[in-house]
């Protein structure tokens, strides 16, 4: 198949091939999440900077591996978990550091998303369904949100988690006309409690498709002795969409709401594409507590495989 790349564009036809080049700099892995492991380890074997979009691999197996290489050969990583980046995540949290909530009590989030539609899904996403590949509402619609969360609050020291599949079989539509009808092993409602690191109690629940009719698809509430924050938007998806989120702040003292504003530092650019900047211009300034890395990864990696024994072996998850 011909492209007519302009002369300046350097193509290859394989993983390897492009782990050869000395002119590469920094190899930037963008296909489904089961390709990963094969596309980057030559490049990671070559000791080349490496950016994965998240989930680093189809499971925690692959993940260390690749974290373990990339320490042997000195390689630095960069993990697509961008919600980190995410000038709300980070608004809300200078507000706890700046003690804005006095101490922190207790936190809930809701999210509703991950896919368009409840019961059906696209033939380019029908790998959403299979477990195994490693790209799903689980992986990505709920890792998405918990890494944001706990980027702001802290990492569990322990939790219970419910996982279930409401809808068994799911749709493959194209063009509005069912393709097919497949069966799913991926849950579709997630719900988990805890103690954060922090001691603080911790309610997260995760439901894909669409919320109520005109009702928000994220309601995250952080409550403290002196006030309550309150992160409200469409969906979860603050990685990647965040135009219509608001962050609103009650004073207990005054009982006063009052609308937080918060801005972009790439107001230019698409909303998928601004989080995804600021870690790419932190990693070209050098600043390694700027970005993600596999490190980050291994640690979302960890708690997803225990978010699932939780639930399937009745007990408590433990991944720090």
């Amino acid at each position: 198949m011909a492209f007519d790349l302009p002369s300046n564009i350097k193509a290859y036809g394989n993983p390897d091939d492009l782990a050869k080049d000395q002119d590469v700099d920094l190899v930037v892995c963008c296909t489904r999440v089961d390709l990963h492991y094969e596309t980057i380890k030559p490049s990671l074997q070559q000791g080349k900077n490496v950016f994965v979009e998240w989930p680093l691999a189809s499971n925690l197996s692959q993940a260390l591996e690749l974290t373990t290489l990339a320490k042997q050969t000195g390689a630095k990583t960069m993990i697509g978990l961008q919600g980190q980046a995410s000038p709300i995540v980070n608004k809300v949290k200078s507000m706890i550091e700046q003690g804005v909530l006095g101490k922190v009590l207790s936190s809930s989030i809701t999210g509703i998303g991950g896919v368009r539609s409840r019961d059906s899904i696209s033939p380019g996403l029908k790998y959403f369904t299979e477990r195994s590949v490693g790209g799903n509402v689980v992986t990505i619609g709920f890792g998405h949100m918990i890494d944001y969360v706990n980027f702001v609050l802290g990492e569990f020291t322990s939790f219970s988690s419910h996982l279930t599949i409401q809808r068994p079989k799911i749709a493959v539509i194209h063009d509005g006309k069912v393709e097919e009808t497949v069966k799913t092993d991926v849950p579709d409602l997630i719900m988990l409690h805890g103690t954060l690191s922090s001691g603080i109690p911790l309610s997260a629940s995760f439901r894909s498709g669409q919320p109520f009719k005109d009702d928000p698809g994220l309601v995250w509430n952080i409550n403290g002795l002196a006030g309550e924050i309150k992160v409200q938007g469409s969906g979860p998806a603050l990685q990647a969409r965040d135009d219509d989120v608001k962050i609103w702040l009650h004073n207990f003292a005054t009982d006063e709401v009052d609308e937080v504003k918060w801005e972009s530092p790439f107001p230019e650019l698409p909303g998928a594409a601004r989080n995804v900047a600021s870690l790419y211009e932190a990693f070209a300034r050098g600043d390694e507590g700027g970005f993600p890395s596999f490190e980050d990864a291994v640690l979302r990696h960890r708690q997803i495989e225990e978010l699932y024994a939780s639930s399937e072996e009745g007990r408590r998850g433990v991944y720090v």
